[in-house]
């Protein structure tokens, strides 16, 4: 698990998912995917992710990040 899920309970409880171990990991493995960064670092991820989430003024990027978070959150928790 990775220390910034922390921060995205939100896009957890919209894809219907406990914020336990593994779906932390799920999340963890949805946002990497959605900004192609799989093999990163943490705090390499956590940089594009606040960047996106908190300090972004484009609130359609953010929209279209969480909202593609949330449907490969769905799926994993569907298909595992």
């Amino acid at each position: 698990m990775t220390f910034y899920t922390k921060h995205l309970r939100g896009l957890l409880q919209r894809a219907g998912a406990e914020p336990t171990p593994e779906n932390k990991d799920l999340l963890d493995r949805a946002v990497r995917e959605v900004l192609d960064m799989q093999h990163a670092d943490a705090p390499d991820v956590w940089e594009k992710v606040k960047k996106i989430m908190f300090e972004n003024s484009n609130a359609k990027e953010k929209k279209e990040f969480e909202d593609s978070v949330v449907r490969l959150m769905v799926k994993y928790l569907i298909t595992g």
